[in-house]
Formats: structure tokens, sequence, C-alpha cells
């Protein structure tokens, strides 16, 4: 089973997640959770030239592209295989809004450019979550490019997300609640699918 947290900057991705992974590992369930970008040693090169080196957008997604195809083939498949739950702080939709709605490719041009290059693999269980992104800036201190970006794109991403959140794989969540109130939803959603 495969679960991934998405949203802006600054709405709980991290924390929802390790806090996912710490139940499932009471739970004595085998867990593996990454992150995007990154996750594996190669991914978290590209992760670094992602954040912080300026570039266009479409060689933005193929560096994206390339650490998530190395996580399927060297992280993902194998713990799917070995029967861990993988859990995944941004994964496809992420990438659908950052670069294909924020970033202007287009949604289904940077679906195209996924299923060709076999990193469009869907979750069972995605996470939308959402904040009023001036509520979210507080929440963090901007250490990379996208956290920089101006207010207008921060809202761009926040549509972004709910628009894209249509699939009954999607669960929206306010996480404008306390963490753990927020984490009660999670924790309850996904009891009931395991």
């Amino acid at each position: 089973m495969i679960i991934t947290f998405e949203g802006g900057e600054g709405v709980g991705k991290t924390t929802q997640a390790a806090l996912l992974k710490a139940f499932l590992e009471s739970q004595n369930r085998p867990v593996v959770m990454l992150r995007e970008p990154g996750g594996s040693v190669l991914s978290e090169k590209i992760r670094s030239l992602v954040l912080h080196e300026s570039m266009d957008t479409l060689t933005e997604l193929l560096l994206i592209l390339s650490g998530r195809r190395e996580n399927i083939a060297t992280i993902i498949e194998p713990a799917l295989a070995g029967g861990s739950v993988v859990v995944i702080d941004r994964f496809i939709d992420s990438t659908l809004v950052y670069q294909g709605i924020a970033g202007g490719i287009g949604i289904e041009r940077v679906r195209d450019i996924m299923q060709a290059t076999r990193t469009w693999l869907i979750p069972d269980l995605t996470f939308v979550l959402d904040l009023d992104p001036a509520l979210a800036a507080t929440r963090y201190t901007p250490d990379d490019r996208f956290e920089f970006r101006d207010p207008d794109y921060h809202r761009r991403l926040r549509e972004g997300f709910v628009s894209v959140a249509t699939e009954p794989r999607h669960r929206l969540i306010d996480t404008s609640a306390p963490i753990q109130a927020v984490f009660e939803t999670v924790r309850q959603t996904v009891a009931a699918r395991l």
C-alpha cells in the first residue's frame, strides 16, 4: 500500500507522515517512509539541485522524475514486494500542481511525461493537507526557492491541490486544527483501509 501526503508549503505533510509512520510501527506493520524530492542517495542529490538552483520548469520536472524513478526502482517496489506500507511526503499530485499548474507545463502534459517515464504510480490513499497560505507561511522559515516565492504563487498551489483532489483515493483535510486532531483523521482513515 502506498500512502501519500500532499499540499503546499507549511501545511504539515512531514509532521503527519512521521506520525503515521510511528503509528504503523506501533501496530507492528512494516513501513518505509520517504520524501520527494529526495529518498534514495541519488534522489537526495537531486533534491539539493531542485530546491536551491534556478532552472527551467521542464528541467525541474525531469530532475524530479529522475529521482522518483530511482525511488520506485530501489525503494518503493522492493518495499511493496516485501509487504511494507510506503508513506511518501509529496508524490504525483505535487508534480501535477507544482510543475503542471503553477509551473505552467500543464497537467495533461505532466501526466503524459510521468506515464512515459514510468513514474506515474497511483497511490492507494492520498491525504491532501489544506491550509490558508498566509497561515502556512507562519509555520516555516523559508530556506528553498519554492518557499521564497510570492503569496500569489502559494495561493495558486493551494487552489491547484484542491482542484486535483477529486479521485476516491483523495482525502482533503483542513490542517488549521491542532496536529493531533488532524492526525486522528489520518489514523482513522488509514486504520479503516488496513
